[in-house]
Protein backbone atom coordinates (compact mmCIF):
# COMPACT_ATOMS: atom_id res chain seq x y z
CA UNK A 1 0.00 0.00 0.00
CA UNK A 2 1.74 3.42 -0.95
CA UNK A 3 1.72 5.47 1.99
CA UNK A 4 1.69 9.38 2.21
CA UNK A 5 2.13 11.67 4.91
CA UNK A 6 -0.82 14.80 5.30
CA UNK A 7 -1.19 17.77 8.16
CA UNK A 8 -4.68 16.77 10.06
CA UNK A 9 -5.96 19.51 12.46
CA UNK A 10 -8.06 18.41 15.54
CA UNK A 11 -9.23 20.87 18.17
CA UNK A 12 -6.22 23.36 17.42
CA UNK A 13 -3.91 20.42 17.44
CA UNK A 14 -2.23 19.94 13.67
CA UNK A 15 -0.65 16.29 13.86
CA UNK A 16 1.75 14.81 10.95
CA UNK A 17 0.00 11.62 10.22
CA UNK A 18 0.89 8.66 7.30
CA UNK A 19 -2.14 7.51 5.49
CA UNK A 20 -2.66 5.16 3.05
CA UNK A 21 -4.12 6.05 -0.49
CA UNK A 22 -7.17 4.48 -0.57
CA UNK A 23 -8.28 3.76 3.83
CA UNK A 24 -6.76 3.03 6.97
CA UNK A 25 -7.80 -0.41 7.39
CA UNK A 26 -11.44 -0.58 6.86
CA UNK A 27 -13.97 -1.73 8.72
CA UNK A 28 -16.26 -1.06 11.96
CA UNK A 29 -15.18 2.51 13.74
CA UNK A 30 -13.12 3.77 11.17
CA UNK A 31 -13.64 6.25 7.90
CA UNK A 32 -11.17 6.09 4.81
CA UNK A 33 -8.32 8.43 5.16
CA UNK A 34 -7.60 9.39 1.10
CA UNK A 35 -10.59 12.16 2.02
CA UNK A 36 -9.05 15.48 1.68
CA UNK A 37 -11.51 17.31 4.00
CA UNK A 38 -9.21 17.82 7.85
CA UNK A 39 -10.77 15.24 10.88
CA UNK A 40 -12.45 17.76 13.27
CA UNK A 41 -15.34 17.26 15.91
CA UNK A 42 -17.59 19.75 16.61
CA UNK A 43 -20.99 19.93 18.40
CA UNK A 44 -23.17 19.01 15.14
CA UNK A 45 -20.93 16.09 14.92
CA UNK A 46 -22.30 14.72 17.94
CA UNK A 47 -26.03 15.39 17.77
CA UNK A 48 -26.28 13.74 14.62
CA UNK A 49 -27.44 9.85 15.28
CA UNK A 50 -24.56 8.76 13.32
CA UNK A 51 -22.18 11.14 15.01
CA UNK A 52 -18.31 11.04 14.43
CA UNK A 53 -15.14 12.21 16.42
CA UNK A 54 -11.41 11.92 16.13
CA UNK A 55 -9.57 8.95 17.65
CA UNK A 56 -6.99 7.49 17.43
CA UNK A 57 -6.38 3.47 17.19
CA UNK A 58 -3.96 1.68 18.35
CA UNK A 59 -2.42 -1.55 15.82
CA UNK A 60 0.37 -3.35 16.37
CA UNK A 61 1.91 -0.73 19.00
CA UNK A 62 0.91 1.98 16.36
CA UNK A 63 -1.23 5.18 16.51
CA UNK A 64 -3.60 5.47 13.57
CA UNK A 65 -6.12 8.24 13.46
CA UNK A 66 -9.34 7.99 11.63
CA UNK A 67 -13.24 9.12 12.27
CA UNK A 68 -15.02 6.94 14.56
CA UNK A 69 -18.61 6.22 13.64
CA UNK A 70 -20.82 4.07 15.97
CA UNK A 71 -22.42 0.85 14.91
CA UNK A 72 -25.46 2.05 12.84
CA UNK A 73 -28.85 1.82 14.74
CA UNK A 74 -30.70 -0.67 12.25
CA UNK A 75 -27.82 -3.27 12.92
CA UNK A 76 -28.64 -3.98 16.34
CA UNK A 77 -30.65 -6.96 16.51
CA UNK A 78 -32.33 -6.82 20.25
CA UNK A 79 -32.28 -4.73 23.61
CA UNK A 80 -28.73 -5.29 25.47
CA UNK A 81 -27.97 -5.23 28.99
CA UNK A 82 -25.07 -3.71 29.72
CA UNK A 83 -23.48 -3.10 33.48
CA UNK A 84 -21.35 -0.48 34.32
CA UNK A 85 -18.88 -0.12 37.35
CA UNK A 86 -17.15 3.23 38.14
CA UNK A 87 -14.52 3.48 41.01
CA UNK A 88 -16.80 6.51 42.63
CA UNK A 89 -18.66 9.33 41.46
CA UNK A 90 -17.49 12.09 43.25
CA UNK A 91 -16.58 14.23 40.69
CA UNK A 92 -17.70 15.85 37.83
CA UNK A 93 -15.30 13.73 35.74
CA UNK A 94 -17.32 10.84 36.34
CA UNK A 95 -20.29 12.65 36.08
CA UNK A 96 -19.18 13.23 32.11
CA UNK A 97 -18.27 9.42 31.88
CA UNK A 98 -21.46 8.51 33.05
CA UNK A 99 -23.31 11.26 30.66
CA UNK A 100 -21.74 9.75 27.57
CA UNK A 101 -22.51 6.01 28.29
CA UNK A 102 -26.17 6.85 29.47
CA UNK A 103 -26.66 9.14 25.90
CA UNK A 104 -24.96 5.76 23.97
CA UNK A 105 -26.94 3.23 25.90
CA UNK A 106 -30.30 5.68 24.93
CA UNK A 107 -29.45 5.84 20.99
CA UNK A 108 -28.81 2.00 20.77
CA UNK A 109 -31.73 0.74 22.59
CA UNK A 110 -30.16 -1.26 25.36
CA UNK A 111 -30.40 -0.65 29.27
CA UNK A 112 -27.78 0.12 31.75
CA UNK A 113 -27.18 -0.18 35.58
CA UNK A 114 -24.22 1.63 36.85
CA UNK A 115 -22.76 0.47 40.34
CA UNK A 116 -20.00 3.24 41.78
CA UNK A 117 -17.89 1.65 44.68
CA UNK A 118 -16.75 4.72 46.45
CA UNK A 119 -13.44 5.47 45.46
CA UNK A 120 -9.79 4.30 45.13
CA UNK A 121 -9.51 2.49 48.07
CA UNK A 122 -12.59 0.36 47.67
CA UNK A 123 -11.16 -2.53 45.10
CA UNK A 124 -12.70 -5.47 47.01
CA UNK A 125 -16.45 -3.15 46.71
CA UNK A 126 -15.80 -2.83 43.07
CA UNK A 127 -14.88 -6.62 42.54
CA UNK A 128 -18.10 -8.00 44.27
CA UNK A 129 -20.02 -5.27 41.93
CA UNK A 130 -19.06 -7.05 39.10
CA UNK A 131 -20.23 -10.53 40.67
CA UNK A 132 -23.42 -8.36 40.72
CA UNK A 133 -23.57 -7.72 36.96
CA UNK A 134 -22.75 -10.93 36.08
CA UNK A 135 -25.73 -12.36 38.97
CA UNK A 136 -27.90 -9.66 37.80
CA UNK A 137 -27.61 -10.80 33.97
CA UNK A 138 -25.52 -8.18 32.32
CA UNK A 139 -24.93 -8.94 28.29
CA UNK A 140 -21.78 -6.88 28.88
CA UNK A 141 -19.73 -5.09 31.66
CA UNK A 142 -18.03 -1.20 31.35
CA UNK A 143 -14.94 -1.23 33.74
CA UNK A 144 -13.60 1.85 34.74
CA UNK A 145 -11.06 -0.06 37.10
CA UNK A 146 -9.77 0.97 40.56
CA UNK A 147 -6.29 -1.44 40.00
CA UNK A 148 -5.07 -2.08 36.93
CA UNK A 149 -3.81 -5.26 38.10
CA UNK A 150 -6.13 -5.63 40.84
CA UNK A 151 -9.17 -6.50 38.28
CA UNK A 152 -7.22 -8.70 35.79
CA UNK A 153 -8.47 -12.25 37.48
CA UNK A 154 -11.81 -10.84 37.62
CA UNK A 155 -11.83 -10.20 34.38
CA UNK A 156 -10.37 -12.98 32.75
CA UNK A 157 -13.50 -15.01 34.83
CA UNK A 158 -16.14 -13.01 33.64
CA UNK A 159 -14.51 -13.40 30.18
CA UNK A 160 -14.28 -16.76 29.97
CA UNK A 161 -17.82 -17.01 30.94
CA UNK A 162 -18.56 -15.12 27.45
CA UNK A 163 -19.55 -12.00 28.75
CA UNK A 164 -17.09 -8.90 27.05
CA UNK A 165 -15.24 -6.57 29.54
CA UNK A 166 -15.20 -3.28 28.45
CA UNK A 167 -11.77 -1.30 29.73
CA UNK A 168 -12.60 2.30 29.72
CA UNK A 169 -10.74 5.27 30.93
CA UNK A 170 -8.35 3.71 33.87
CA UNK A 171 -6.81 1.08 32.24
CA UNK A 172 -6.77 -3.11 32.32
CA UNK A 173 -3.68 -4.75 32.36
CA UNK A 174 -5.00 -8.42 31.59
CA UNK A 175 -4.98 -9.31 27.88
CA UNK A 176 -8.30 -10.86 28.27
CA UNK A 177 -10.01 -7.68 28.39
CA UNK A 178 -12.54 -7.88 25.64
CA UNK A 179 -11.70 -4.05 24.31
CA UNK A 180 -10.45 -1.04 25.56
CA UNK A 181 -11.87 2.46 25.22
CA UNK A 182 -9.63 5.35 26.47
CA UNK A 183 -6.74 7.04 25.71
CA UNK A 184 -3.47 6.89 27.26
CA UNK A 185 -2.84 8.59 30.06
CA UNK A 186 1.04 8.19 29.55
CA UNK A 187 0.07 10.62 26.88
CA UNK A 188 -2.14 12.33 28.96
CA UNK A 189 1.05 13.36 31.09
CA UNK A 190 3.63 13.68 27.93
CA UNK A 191 1.32 16.14 26.19
CA UNK A 192 1.22 17.97 29.41
CA UNK A 193 5.00 17.84 30.08
CA UNK A 194 5.44 19.02 26.05
CA UNK A 195 3.35 22.04 26.36
CA UNK A 196 5.24 23.45 29.18
CA UNK A 197 8.49 23.01 28.16
CA UNK A 198 7.99 23.88 25.05
CA UNK A 199 5.66 27.04 25.99
CA UNK A 200 5.85 27.94 29.68
CA UNK A 201 9.88 27.26 30.35
CA UNK A 202 12.67 29.79 29.15
CA UNK A 203 16.25 30.13 30.09
CA UNK A 204 18.72 27.75 32.16
CA UNK A 205 17.05 28.67 35.47
CA UNK A 206 15.88 25.57 37.03
CA UNK A 207 11.94 24.86 37.11
CA UNK A 208 10.43 23.31 41.16
CA UNK A 209 7.14 21.05 40.04
CA UNK A 210 5.38 20.13 42.90
CA UNK A 211 2.94 16.48 41.28
CA UNK A 212 -0.24 15.46 42.24
CA UNK A 213 -0.91 12.21 40.05
CA UNK A 214 -3.94 10.88 42.25
CA UNK A 215 -3.95 7.14 44.28
CA UNK A 216 -0.94 5.72 43.76
CA UNK A 217 -1.62 2.14 41.74
CA UNK A 218 -4.45 2.76 40.07
CA UNK A 219 -2.73 2.91 36.68
CA UNK A 220 -3.79 5.77 35.17
CA UNK A 221 -1.87 8.21 37.46
CA UNK A 222 1.06 6.08 37.63
CA UNK A 223 1.42 6.00 33.60
CA UNK A 224 0.47 9.87 33.54
CA UNK A 225 3.37 10.65 36.08
CA UNK A 226 6.05 8.97 33.65
CA UNK A 227 4.86 10.51 30.49
CA UNK A 228 5.69 13.92 32.76
CA UNK A 229 8.70 12.52 33.53
CA UNK A 230 9.84 11.65 29.76
CA UNK A 231 8.63 14.58 28.54
CA UNK A 232 10.72 17.03 31.11
CA UNK A 233 13.75 14.74 30.82
CA UNK A 234 16.76 16.54 29.64
CA UNK A 235 14.99 19.90 30.54
CA UNK A 236 15.53 22.46 33.53
CA UNK A 237 12.35 21.21 35.14
CA UNK A 238 12.50 19.01 38.02
CA UNK A 239 9.50 17.19 39.81
CA UNK A 240 10.65 18.06 43.78
CA UNK A 241 7.98 16.28 45.10
CA UNK A 242 5.33 13.99 44.23
CA UNK A 243 2.09 13.23 46.55
CA UNK A 244 -0.07 10.47 46.20
CA UNK A 245 -3.90 10.40 47.27
CA UNK A 246 -7.41 9.70 46.31
CA UNK A 247 -9.04 11.82 43.86
CA UNK A 248 -11.24 13.18 46.39
CA UNK A 249 -11.43 17.13 46.89
CA UNK A 250 -9.87 17.42 50.55
CA UNK A 251 -7.25 14.60 50.23
CA UNK A 252 -6.35 16.64 47.70
CA UNK A 253 -6.28 19.99 49.17
CA UNK A 254 -4.45 18.88 51.90
CA UNK A 255 -1.52 17.56 49.90
CA UNK A 256 -1.28 20.61 48.55
CA UNK A 257 -1.24 22.58 51.24
CA UNK A 258 1.26 20.51 53.52
CA UNK A 259 3.36 20.84 50.47
CA UNK A 260 2.97 24.42 50.06
CA UNK A 261 4.41 24.67 53.52
CA UNK A 262 7.37 22.83 53.49
CA UNK A 263 8.45 24.35 49.97
CA UNK A 264 6.67 27.37 48.88
CA UNK A 265 9.17 28.19 46.32
CA UNK A 266 7.69 25.70 43.84
CA UNK A 267 7.12 27.37 40.35
CA UNK A 268 4.51 24.42 39.59
CA UNK A 269 1.52 22.09 40.53
CA UNK A 270 0.87 19.84 37.95
CA UNK A 271 -1.74 17.18 38.70
CA UNK A 272 -4.96 15.32 38.64
CA UNK A 273 -8.43 17.94 37.69
CA UNK A 274 -9.12 17.75 41.48
CA UNK A 275 -5.53 18.73 42.49
CA UNK A 276 -5.09 21.39 40.06
CA UNK A 277 -8.63 22.69 40.93
CA UNK A 278 -7.97 22.13 44.93
CA UNK A 279 -4.69 24.20 43.83
CA UNK A 280 -6.42 27.35 42.93
CA UNK A 281 -8.06 27.72 46.66
CA UNK A 282 -4.44 26.70 48.31
CA UNK A 283 -2.15 28.90 47.01
CA UNK A 284 -4.84 31.69 46.73
CA UNK A 285 -4.79 31.35 50.40
CA UNK A 286 -1.07 30.90 50.38
CA UNK A 287 -0.76 34.52 49.12
CA UNK A 288 1.41 32.98 46.15
CA UNK A 289 -0.81 32.87 43.49
CA UNK A 290 1.89 35.37 41.54
CA UNK A 291 4.52 32.88 41.48
CA UNK A 292 3.15 29.67 41.26
CA UNK A 293 1.17 28.67 37.86
CA UNK A 294 -1.00 25.54 37.83
CA UNK A 295 -1.65 22.41 35.02
CA UNK A 296 -3.80 19.54 34.97
CA UNK A 297 -2.83 16.37 33.07
CA UNK A 298 -6.45 15.80 32.49
CA UNK A 299 -9.80 18.08 32.48
CA UNK A 300 -13.26 18.07 33.97
CA UNK A 301 -15.97 21.72 34.28
CA UNK A 302 -13.36 23.33 37.38
CA UNK A 303 -10.84 22.81 35.53
CA UNK A 304 -12.51 24.54 32.23
CA UNK A 305 -13.57 27.59 35.07
CA UNK A 306 -9.90 27.80 36.16
CA UNK A 307 -9.00 27.96 32.70
CA UNK A 308 -11.51 30.94 31.47
CA UNK A 309 -10.54 32.78 34.68
CA UNK A 310 -6.70 32.50 34.20
CA UNK A 311 -6.27 30.68 37.05
CA UNK A 312 -4.69 28.14 35.32
CA UNK A 313 -2.48 27.70 32.64
CA UNK A 314 -3.38 24.86 30.59
CA UNK A 315 -5.48 21.08 31.03
CA UNK A 316 -5.14 18.45 28.67
CA UNK A 317 -8.41 17.02 27.67
CA UNK A 318 -9.24 13.52 26.91
CA UNK A 319 -12.84 13.92 26.01
CA UNK A 320 -14.67 12.10 28.32
CA UNK A 321 -17.57 11.90 27.35
CA UNK A 322 -17.20 10.33 23.99
CA UNK A 323 -14.58 7.73 25.41
CA UNK A 324 -18.22 6.70 27.27
CA UNK A 325 -20.18 6.58 23.82
CA UNK A 326 -17.28 4.04 22.53
CA UNK A 327 -17.45 1.77 25.64
CA UNK A 328 -21.24 1.20 24.74
CA UNK A 329 -20.65 0.56 20.74
CA UNK A 330 -17.66 -1.70 21.18
CA UNK A 331 -19.64 -3.49 23.75
CA UNK A 332 -22.86 -3.99 21.17
CA UNK A 333 -20.64 -4.42 18.59
CA UNK A 334 -18.81 -7.31 20.02
CA UNK A 335 -22.38 -8.34 21.69
CA UNK A 336 -24.10 -8.52 17.80
CA UNK A 337 -20.91 -10.64 16.64
CA UNK A 338 -18.69 -7.85 15.21
CA UNK A 339 -14.99 -7.71 15.20
CA UNK A 340 -13.78 -4.40 15.84
CA UNK A 341 -11.38 -3.64 13.08
CA UNK A 342 -8.81 -2.46 13.17
CA UNK A 343 -7.90 -3.13 16.79
CA UNK A 344 -9.62 -3.30 19.77
CA UNK A 345 -8.31 -0.08 21.40
CA UNK A 346 -8.90 3.53 20.69
CA UNK A 347 -9.83 6.54 22.35
CA UNK A 348 -10.51 10.04 21.35
CA UNK A 349 -7.41 12.78 19.86
CA UNK A 350 -6.00 14.54 22.95
CA UNK A 351 -6.28 18.26 22.80
CA UNK A 352 -4.60 20.90 25.24
CA UNK A 353 -6.40 23.56 26.47
CA UNK A 354 -5.55 26.53 27.71
CA UNK A 355 -6.86 30.15 28.46
CA UNK A 356 -6.11 31.67 25.09
CA UNK A 357 -7.63 28.52 22.73
CA UNK A 358 -10.74 28.00 25.21
CA UNK A 359 -13.60 30.11 23.52
CA UNK A 360 -12.52 29.00 20.23
CA UNK A 361 -11.75 25.15 19.98
CA UNK A 362 -13.24 23.51 23.26
CA UNK A 363 -15.98 21.28 22.57
CA UNK A 364 -17.87 21.00 25.56
CA UNK A 365 -20.35 17.95 24.82
CA UNK A 366 -17.26 16.14 23.82
CA UNK A 367 -15.96 15.93 27.58
CA UNK A 368 -18.87 17.05 30.07
CA UNK A 369 -22.13 16.35 31.16
CA UNK A 370 -25.14 18.48 30.02
CA UNK A 371 -26.34 21.20 32.11
CA UNK A 372 -27.38 20.10 35.09
CA UNK A 373 -27.19 16.78 34.69
CA UNK A 374 -27.57 14.22 37.99
CA UNK A 375 -25.95 10.70 37.90
CA UNK A 376 -27.94 8.27 36.20
CA UNK A 377 -27.63 4.77 37.97
CA UNK A 378 -30.26 2.98 35.44
CA UNK A 379 -31.32 3.33 32.43
CA UNK A 380 -34.35 1.06 31.13
CA UNK A 381 -34.92 0.44 26.86
CA UNK A 382 -37.64 1.89 25.47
Amino acid sequence: MAIRSRMIRIGGLALATAFGISTLLGGAGTVGLAQEEAMTGSAEDLAAEDWTWPVEWVVDGEKQPAMYEPIPVADITQSWNICVSFPHLKDPYWLGANYGIAEEIRRDGASMQLLEAGGYTELDTQLSQMDDCVAQGADAIILGAISADGVNAKVEEIVASGIPVIDFVNGVNSPEVSAHALVSFYDMGFVTGTYMKENLISGDEPVQVAFFPGPQGAGWTDTAYQGFLDATEGTTIEVVATKWGDTGRDIQLALIEDELQANPDIDYIVGNAQAAVSGVQAVREAGLEDSIKILAFHQNPPVYDGLAAGDLTGSANDHTVIQGRMAVDMAVRLLEGQTLDPSNRAGPVITMMTPDNLETEFVWESTFAAPGYQPEFSVAAE
